[in-house]
């Protein structure tokens, strides 16, 4: 297995779903499965009615924002101070 991704529908908004997590296995990185995992994942919802997607990632995660922002189009939606001084960017 070179990967997976965890999606969540909202109970009361179909259209909606949340990622809660997207990995590669660390040899596997860099060579464009997690841009294809997120694509085939993102196309599956789409074609199952779901036409939103929000997902949160570390603001230090320069390698996981530009995928979700520059390759996918996810918009920064709110930024919120987590545990230890850490935050959390919310995208949509």
């Amino acid at each position: 297995m070179k990967g997976f991704a965890i999606f969540v529908k909202d109970w009361e908004n179909p259209k909606l779903a949340y990622l809660v997590e997207i990995a590669i296995e660390r040899e596997s990185q860099g060579k464009g499965y997690g841009y294809y995992l997120l694509l085939q994942s993102l196309l599956h919802l789409k074609k199952n009615g779901v036409s939103n997607v929000i997902l949160t990632v570390d603001p230090n995660n320069s390698r996981a924002r530009h995928i979700y922002c520059d390759k996918f189009g996810f918009e920064f939606v709110e930024y919120r101070r987590m545990n230890m001084d850490k935050g959390v960017i919310e995208c949509s």
